[in-house]
């Protein structure tokens, strides 16, 4: 009888630390996924504060100008799919700067 007693506890014993271990790993986890985020976050951040920079130094007269030195013509992003059939390069993938493939 004693025997059974002990091999119950031993058993409960090693139910709850596997448990502990589980919930350690979950723990981990999630601070492991915080702590992406908030690298996410200060990326964002910087990215943020370059393009602010980049916009204050560059004029609208200035981007015209570049787009003219383009040899392809420039296509809004949000006509892309539209354009990327017949644009050069299409066939192996490449993807412009301004917005065309």
């Amino acid at each position: 009888m004693f025997a059974k007693i002990v091999v119950v506890i031993l058993a409960l014993g090693i139910c709850a630390c596997s448990l502990l271990a589980l919930r350690q790993a979950r723990l981990q986890a999630a601070n492991e996924l915080a702590e992406a985020r908030l690298r996410v976050r200060t990326i964002d951040e910087r990215v943020s504060i370059v393009r602010a920079v980049i916009a204050g130094s560059v004029t609208p007269e200035q981007v015209e100008e570049m787009t003219r030195q383009v040899a392809m013509p420039m296509v809004p992003m949000a006509l892309q799919e539209e354009h990327t059939a017949d644009a050069p390069g299409a066939e192996n993938g490449a993807t412009l700067v301004g917005g065309g493939r």
